[in-house]
Formats: structure tokens, sequence, C-alpha cells
């Protein structure tokens, strides 16, 4: 799913071992709990779909809108366009103002936001189910009618730039954006959705207003409902209020070209005492039918946390980081490979050749029965932890039916993981990780650093196999 990472976590080394101890004695408990799992789905007449799940145990109902409208769409030299637009929407609609939208919503106790991600933007509205008629009205009002005021535009866009300026103290997200320019170069992916501050300062209320009406359209569009609910009235209520919306198909977008000409490695000479490294590639888009198989392998690799290669690698072995791992991250057409760590100026170059020998050696050997079995009880069993409040759920079906995973996509999970095998892991290996044509992002104090410059970054990996 969106930026869905194949390394069952967020934070590469945060998994720590009585959770892993955890998730595996919840494993059978949680799957069946997640099998129950039921929801319908309805496509409206505009060609908007529509999921409903009941869940009745907390009057709580949240709604959640994805809209073919994210950064991937953003016009060459108009990088940010789409995050821009969807901050705005809460701004002020033809019927009332940002301080009245802000108002009414805190009256109602409940929450309403509007964003934009790489595939899509989403509205989403968290409110008490005594209060869901009044706070569909502001949600649809703000979908439906945004007026975009000037002096709310030029204020989202100063504080995006404020954000952009801030990334040069962060030399994480430093590195991602260079490493996402050396991924992707000039492509839509190629840069975070926030923007670039060159292009973003430019952008114009009609460009926004433009972007609107091009892409905020039904077809696309998915929207989740979960909570205290009746199906049948939220059908109605929305086929309703969204009959006026027209039906318009929006253009797909064809793939990335593949990996972009030299260079293989970019510096960033800053002050710091450790150096923050980013290498990978082009990964795989959401629908890769390896998926199952590429989340097992890369759980080995460097995605299980406290269990992965990498960490026994890297920061067991060779006492070089404290944090390290790697994720799959996949999108709608393409998606991205990144190993991230960071480490003492003086041992990047030690802890670079660490990395590069492990991805030669998942792709060269087959991973021990245990390391497998470890693998798929993790992924199975925290798997339904995915789906433990209405929010998760109902973010949870809409990207399962934006993505085109299909309604039993919860049992195809769990069989799949559980199907795949010690040659399938080094399969995938040697398919999706690429040593020869690892892109790397180094941050750090440069003086004190004997970094591999020369093409390739694994060269060492890459003569071996």
């Amino acid at each position: 799913m969106r930026g869905e990472g194949f390394n069952g976590n967020k934070g590469f080394v945060t998994v720590g071992y009585a959770l892993f101890a955890a998730c595996l004695s919840l494993a059978s408990a949680t799957a069946v709990a997640a099998a129950q799992l039921t929801f319908s789905r309805h496509e409206l007449e505009n060609g908007a779909v529509l999921l409903v799940s009941e869940q009745r145990s907390v009057p709580m109902v949240v709604v959640q809108i994805l809209i073919d409208a994210g950064s991937r769409r953003d016009p060459q030299g108009k990088e940010g366009l789409a995050a821009l637009t969807a901050d705005v929407l809460t701004e002020g609609t033809q019927r009332r103002s940002a301080t009245q939208i802000n108002t009414e919503v805190d009256a109602l106790g409940a929450r309403l936001s509007a964003s934009a991600d790489v595939d899509f933007a989403q509205v989403s509205l968290t409110v008490l189910s005594r209060y869901l008629d009044r706070g569909l009205e502001l949600l649809l009002e703000v979908l439906l009618q945004p007026a975009f005021p000037t002096a709310e535009v030029s204020r989202r866009r100063e504080a995006a730039l404020a954000a952009i300026t801030a990334e040069q103290d962060n030399p994480g997200q430093l590195a991602y954006r260079k490493f996402l320019e050396l991924v992707f170069g000039n492509t839509p992916y190629g840069h975070p959705p926030i923007g670039k501050r060159d292009t973003l300062r430019q952008l114009t209320r009609k460009e926004i207003v433009d972007f609107y009406r091009r892409y905020y359209r039904p077809s696309g569009t998915v929207i989740a409902v979960t909570g205290d609910v009746d199906t049948d009235a939220i059908v109605r209520r929305f086929e309703a209020a969204l009959a006026s919306w027209p039906r318009t198909n929006v253009p797909d977008l064809p793939p990335p070209s593949s990996l972009p000409p030299e260079p293989q490695a970019v510096t960033i000479d800053k002050p710091l005492t450790q150096t923050n490294l980013i290498l990978g590639h082009i990964g795989v888009p959401r629908d890769n039918p390896d998926f199952y198989a590429i989340s097992v392998m890369n759980f080995i690799l460097g995605g299980g946390g406290f269990t992965s290669r990498l960490v026994e690698s890297v920061r067991v072995q060779g006492g070089l980081a404290y944090s390290v791992g790697s994720q799959f991250t996949s999108y709608k057409s393409s998606g991205i490979f990144q190993i991230t760590m960071q480490t003492k100026n003086a041992s990047a170059a030690e802890a670079i050749s660490r990395v590069c020998r492990e991805l030669q050696r998942v792709r060269s050997e087959l991973v021990s029965e245990e390391e497998l079995t470890n693998a798929q009880l993790y992924l199975t069993g925290s798997f339904p932890l995915r789906l433990d409040s209405n929010s998760k759920i109902a973010n949870f079906l809409a990207q399962i039916e934006f993505y085109g995973l299909g309604a039993d996509y919860i049992e195809r999970y769990m069989e799949r993981i559980r199907g795949v095998t010690r040659e399938d892991v080094q399969r995938v290996a040697r398919n999706y990780l690429l040593p020869g044509h690892i892109r790397m992002v180094a941050v750090g104090n440069l003086s004190e650093t004997q970094l591999p410059l020369s093409s390739p970054v694994c060269a060492e990996a890459t003569n071996g196999g």
C-alpha cells in the first residue's frame, strides 16, 4: 500500500525482542480477528467507490476519502502543487471561512483534515456518531466547495517554504530529498510531496484551482467509512451528496523510466559527528506479484529490527551504527528500495562495505529455515495489528481499493506470506536487489569520512557476483 514498507516497522530498529515475541504469540488470535473484518463495496453513480464497515463497539465514525491527486500529479516545474492544493482545502469554502470551519469542527469534538501524499490526496473526518450528519456536511463542503482564499493560499505556501528551509537542519530529510532525485531524476516521483523551494514560491491560486478542477474527480476516488454507522443510510447519503460531482476520467500516469544516469553518489558536507547514509535504487509498484516474497526477503535483510542481518552485521558485529534497516516503499506506478543508517564519520566506509556484502549474501545464498519461519511468523502475526482501530480500518480499506488489491486481500496476504520458500527469497533478492545500481547519499563531515564515491558504490559486492 501507499508508502508501505516491507520492513515490518517504520523505525527500522524499533521492534524489540519483547514486541517480536508478543506478535508471534498473537499471530493466531489476531489472524482470526482480522479474517472476520467485514465490509461492503458500493460503486456510486458518478464512479466513486464507497466502502462501509460497521463497527458498533464505539460510538465513533471515521471517514477516509482518497483522491487520485497526489504529488505524482505535480506538473513539471510546479512541484508542490498537489500538496498545497490539499492543504488549502480546509481553509475556507464558498459558505464558510477557515475560522468558521475550525469553530464548528471543535464544537463537534471532531477532527477534519486534508493532505496530499505521493499517490493520493486524502480528506479525513473523525466524529461521534451522534454528530455524523453535521460532520459529513463539513467534510463534503470542504471536498466539493473549496474557495481557496488568496490569503490562505499565501499563508500555507509560506508555511511549506519554512518547512523546506527547516530541512537544512535535518540531515535525514536532507538526505532523503537528494536520494529521491538520484533514484527518480526529473520524474513525478523525484521530489517529496511538499515540493521544491523554487517552484513552490511561484505557485498561484489560479494554478491551485486548475489542479483541483482537473484531478479532484470521482473517478479513482475511494471513500471508506467505518464505525457506528448503518450501511444503507451511509450509501444513500453519499449517493445523494455526490450526485452533482461530475463523472470525469483522470488520465493514468506512465511509470518512471529506468534508473537515471550518473552520478551514483552524492555527498553533503555538514559539521556533524555522524554521517547520515541512504543507499538504494528503484523498487517495485504496489501491484507487483512478488510483493509477498519481497516482504519476507526484506524482513530478513534489514526490515526485522534487531533480528535482521543488517543489524547483526553493522551494529552487533561491527559496532558501527545504532540504527540500520532496509525498506521497500511501493507506490502506484513505481517504488523505492532504501537502506538507512547513521554512523560515525570515520566508520562510514566500513559500514557501507558491510551493507554491500549483506546485499550480495542474500542474493547468492539461501536463507536459513529459521530466518524464513521467523519472518513469516512476524509478518502474519503483526499484520492484523493494522486493524485495531476504526481509523486504521478505514485507511486500510481505502488503500486496498485504491491499489486494486482485492476484497480478499487479508486472507491472501496470510496465505501468500506463509507460502514463500527459501528459493523465493533468493529469487526476489536476485531480481530486485541491484548492488551494481546502488545510489548513495551521505550527509556528514566529509573531512572525516572516506566514502566510496566511485561507480558503482557496491563495487566489491558487484564484482563478487
